[in-house]
């Protein structure tokens, strides 16, 4: 698919969904521009594209003008990570870095896309989350989606995990997801913790992790954390 103006081809989302997808430029900030985006859009049989400027009244009002769905917002969260971070491990669990994938450990990266843009739009093909994430987690060990897992297990097996990126100036947290039996015991806040340690031996000074900001239990986590807001996005989807 050849490249409109301010918009951008997405080659692994085509490749997954079987369509033809694109992102337009954040910097399109008005119904106008945006408008005759998703017109040469069209003109180029895009089925679906993505727009993610700061998120703000105007630019919520310009995608529903236009036919968008607001799919969520999506938050991305910083911290330098100078200092040890002490995070006590609930009684009887151990954190451990896994080296294969196992069921256990993809049921709970599917888990991690339950509130995501891909499941919260209506008109996504059902399954997209389910299938999406499942990708995730699997090239998370060392593929092209995260360089490692951490899992955090307890007496009746893994209660939750945590995906790493070891980029080249910070880490990066990828899934994150505790297994609903266990939630609200510290877990989450166990493998941050545990994700910032594991950083801190790569030598990254930085880490930051991006989520959805209607998920207020894991934005209040990673807060907690010592992680602050850096950017808020709207994610609006269009259907052509």
């Amino acid at each position: 698919m050849r490249s409109a103006d301010s918009c951008r081809s997405l080659e692994w989302d085509t490749r997954f969904f079987g369509f033809a997808v694109a992102r337009i430029d954040g910097e399109v900030r008005d119904a106008g521009r945006l408008e005759r985006a998703l017109a040469a859009l069209r003109g180029l049989r895009v089925r679906l594209a993505y727009w993610m400027p700061e998120d703000g009244a105007a630019q919520r009002r310009s995608a529903r003008r236009t036919g968008g769905c607001i799919a969520g917002t999506r938050v991305r969260y910083e911290r330098a990570l100078a200092a040890a971070d002490a995070a006590a491990l609930p009684a009887g669990c151990s954190i451990e870095r896994c080296a294969a994938l196992t069921p256990e450990l993809e049921a709970l990266g599917v888990a991690a896309g339950e509130r995501s843009r891909y499941a919260t739009d209506p008109g996504m093909p059902p399954g997209t989350a389910a299938r999406m994430y499942a990708i995730w987690i699997r090239e998370s060990f060392g593929g092209t989606m995260g360089d490692e897992v951490l899992a955090l297990r307890d007496a009746s097996g893994f209660a939750g995990l945590v995906t790493l990126k070891f980029d080249p100036d910070a880490g990066a947290i990828g899934l994150l997801s505790v297994a609903q039996r266990s939630r609200g015991a510290g877990i989450g806040r166990a493998l941050v913790a545990a994700a910032g340690a594991r950083f801190r031996e790569r030598g990254l000074g930085r880490a930051h992790v991006v989520t959805q900001g209607e998920n207020e239990a894991a934005c209040r986590m990673y807060e907690a954390c010592g992680y602050r807001r850096a950017r808020t996005q709207l994610a609006a989807h269009f259907w052509l």
